[in-house]
């Protein structure tokens, strides 16, 4: 029994040694992509305390600081592009937006046939209650 055990751990360690190499590589994605949203989202905090609060110096300082390493980062670049794409994914969820008249439209005529369909079958059960008395 001793000697299963033992092949046992010999043969299944290499496959917990590569499980545990595929945890930490997703374990160090994850948080490099949790980071980098953090620091998007501290960055516009931060803008957006400094348009509301600092003088008009620092402002310009910051979105200097931005641009520069936008222009040399292509990094930083496909972040920024992915980090609005992200922000405005919610809004082009509904735009365009829908015709209130059609849909209004709409929504009168399923109410009619529904209403049709309710008449129908309250018709068929009254038939069905006058033929089995």
């Amino acid at each position: 029994m001793a000697m299963y055990r033992k092949a046992l751990t010999v043969f299944t360690l290499p496959f917990r040694a590569v499980w545990l190499l595929i945890q930490i590589a997703c374990f160090l994605l994850v948080s490099a992509a949790c980071i980098l949203v953090a620091a998007f989202v501290g960055y516009w905090i931060v803008l957006t305390f400094s348009y509301a609060f600092l003088p008009l110096e620092t402002t310009e300082n910051i979105w200097a600081w931005a641009s520069d390493l936008y222009d040399r980062s292509a990094w930083f670049k496909a972040a920024t592009i992915a980090a609005f794409f992200f922000l405005l994914l919610p809004i082009l969820r509904f735009w365009p937006g829908e015709d209130s008249i059609v849909e209004a439209a709409r929504k009168r005529e399923m109410m009619r046939l529904n209403e049709g369909v309710i008449a129908a079958r309250r018709q068929d059960e009254a038939l069905a209650k006058l033929r089995g008395r």
